[in-house]
């Protein structure tokens, strides 16, 4: 299991475990309809979607691109959503408007009252993706780009505590230049990427977002032709660079461009989360933004 160095006292220690807390972004779906709803307007197939599991999905445009990518989570009686932080809005104005009038389905923000705690370098526990409940939390572990999670789900109070006990057992949280580097370091899009850039799924190694065996849904016909052609012209990498690259598109000086989304210092060099072809994102391929030293870490 991977190990987190981190710094205690001028003192390097081994930290077993990592986490934050997201505060709201937090949807809740009531009634009979609620997973056919989800269904019709999402990228997976969840109309049967057993209970006390969860899945990840994507909520696309028209052109494929992501407006938001949610953790559809059904707790029996209520299907929870956690959506990307700053992305919620959209969604349940998307939900709302799908909303047919002979369909049961209410659709409530839980922004106010309720967090989420997502811990990271965990030990493998509990089956992935099946939903465990202690008391008012809800629990399960995923897979993130390879990476296994822990997500809780409770009110803001019983979320408190589980932060506390976290901190009482040495995880560490993560502020948000932490999260930043962590999420650049494995390959997760956050919210801020979302809205500002918009990325296409098969792009950003999201392709366990999509069914593609399932119905329609906005966005299908950019999806299944990407599929179809099994050709990306772009693919997510995250690259280490001798100066900060500002997000955006950067021209490759020996040709082709690289999409920054974020980047961040990292002990004295940058590491960068971004777009690149595919031709160029292999491990350890070098290049040049700029006159500045680039070189890919990992292809997601």
């Amino acid at each position: 299991m991977p190990i987190s160095h981190v710094v205690v006292d001028n003192h390097l220690v081994e930290n077993m475990t990592i986490h934050h807390v997201q505060r709201g972004d937090i949807s809740v779906l009531i009634g009979n309809d609620s997973l056919d709803l989800l269904h019709s307007v999402t990228t997976q197939d969840v109309k049967d979607l057993p209970e006390h599991s969860c899945i990840f999905a994507s909520i696309l445009d028209s052109n494929g691109r992501m407006n938001d990518r949610i953790l559809i989570m059904n707790l029996v009686d209520q299907i929870a959503l956690i959506h990307l932080e700053g992305c919620a809005e959209s969604t349940r104005i998307l939900l709302s408007k799908a909303v047919s009038w002979k369909q049961d389905v209410r659709i409530i923000p839980l922004d106010d009252g309720f967090s989420s705690i997502w811990t990271y370098k965990i030990d493998e526990g509990q089956k992935l993706w099946e939903i465990s409940v202690n008391e008012k939390i809800h629990s399960s572990q995923i897979c993130l780009m390879r990476e296994q999670i822990l997500v809780h789900l409770g009110p803001d109070s019983e979320i408190k505590k589980m932060h506390e006990i976290l901190v009482e057992n040495d995880s560490i949280i993560l502020d948000n230049e932490s999260l930043r580097l962590h999420c650049i370091s494995n390959g997760h899009i956050n919210g801020k990427i979302i809205t500002s850039f918009h990325p296409i799924p098969l792009e950003i190694g999201l392709e366990s977002d999509i069914s593609f065996t399932k119905g329609c849904y906005t966005g299908q016909e950019i999806i299944a032709r990407m599929d179809a052609r099994e050709a990306l012209a772009r693919t997510l990498v995250t690259i280490r660079s001798g100066l900060q690259l500002e997000p955006g598109n950067m021209k490759i000086d020996s040709g082709g461009k690289f999409v920054v989304f974020d980047s961040i210092d990292n002990s004295g060099e940058y590491l960068c989360l971004g777009l690149i072809h595919p031709d160029m994102a292999e491990s350890g391929n070098e290049f040049q933004i700029d006159g500045i030293s680039c070189n890919v870490v990992t292809r997601w």
